[in-house]
């Protein structure tokens, strides 16, 4: 089953200085199915925005990675199958319109 998965390693970052430590500042239910968050860095003080899209259990998946962890536990990714990657991309799209159509 294709899939796109984040490693262990890929941690919410700051658009600035790469530190991953940051906190929600505020937090909005923009629709029914986003939330959209306002994050401030710990370590640099940057501030930057991020939105999160709620989509059905039947999206993801876990994929092995074929080794083991020293605690015996399977090495494994937790994913988007591809097949989502249309919608998601679709509704970016939606969502910068909207944001290009209420700046001008």
């Amino acid at each position: 089953m294709p899939f796109v998965g984040a490693s262990d390693e890929e941690v919410l970052r700051c658009p600035k200085c790469s530190a991953s430590l940051n906190r929600a500042r505020e937090t909005r239910d923009t629709t029914k199915d986003v939330t959209s968050r306002m994050r401030k860095c710990s370590s640099c003080g940057h501030r930057w925005g991020t939105i999160e899209v709620s989509l059905d259990l039947g999206a993801f998946a876990y994929q092995d990675r074929g080794k083991k962890r020293g605690s015996g536990k399977v090495f494994s990714e937790f994913g988007l199958k591809l097949e989502h990657l249309d919608y998601l991309s679709r509704f970016v799209a939606a969502l910068q319109a909207r944001v290009l159509t209420r700046s001008l």
